[in-house]
């Protein structure tokens, strides 16, 4: 059994897939490692692949020409990407950068095209992707706007627990405050003392460089009943 069958046959939706469809995608997937801080692909760069993170974390962000960015999404071990844009075939719209060090699969756009003509169960899936991350996408912008710091940090968590788009997140996360930094947008300060009230009110509990989630359900309510 080569690499890329042990990497795919890890994800519910392909072994959903008929056989030659599966073989298709081992065939024609490639691995590729990066390092933490480092480019998947940038904005404006043609969408040449349908993106999933076999280990690590990725984030989706834009940043302007004076250096101000906002992020629209983590996505950790499990995840996928990258559909809409391989879908139109069109120029990526923001960068998808590498939070930790990552290693990620890379469906190429003809194969994706493929089983989207020829698969009734990776039609299905991607139609629930591009459902789920749409409603990812207004939740964020939500958050962002009307929500304080703690809320904000809360949902940036509960966020990488989506049973959908990432159903391989550890109820652990070996997060550190700058990396959820890196997802919010918010200063490492910030991030530390939103944290440590979300500590006390017992929804996570903080180690080195990780988070344990102690009650995700209130997790995912916390600031919400602001809106």
């Amino acid at each position: 059994m080569n690499s890329s069958t042990e990497q795919l046959q890890m994800h519910d939706w392909f072994l959903t897939l008929a056989p030659a469809h599966q073989a298709l995608l081992v065939d024609g997937t490639a691995l590729q490692h990066c390092a933490a801080g480092s480019f998947v692909t940038r904005r404006g760069e043609p969408s040449r692949y349908w993106i999933g993170v076999q280990t690590g974390l990725i984030k989706l962000a834009v940043y302007s020409l004076d250096g101000r960015g906002a992020t629209f999404s983590g996505v950790p071990t499990g995840g996928w990407c990258g559909e809409g844009s391989v879908l139109k075939r069109e120029l990526r719209r923001y960068d998808v950068i590498a939070v930790r060090d990552s290693d990620l699969l890379l469906v190429p756009t003809e194969i994706f095209h493929a089983l989207m003509a020829e698969s009734l169960p990776f039609n299905a899936f991607v139609v629930r992707q591009l459902n789920e991350r749409m409603g990812q996408f207004i939740a964020t912008i939500q958050n962002q706007r009307l929500l304080g710091v703690d809320a904000q940090v809360a949902q940036a968590i509960a966020q990488l627990f989506h049973p959908m788009l990432y159903p391989r997140t550890s109820a652990v996360l070996e997060l550190s405050q700058e990396e959820i930094g890196l997802l919010t947008g918010l200063s490492r300060q910030r991030v530390n003392q939103a944290l440590r009230r979300l500590a006390e009110q017992q929804l996570v509990s903080i180690s080195y460089q990780s988070i344990r989630v102690v009650d995700l359900p209130r997790l995912r309510e916390f600031g919400l009943s602001a809106l």
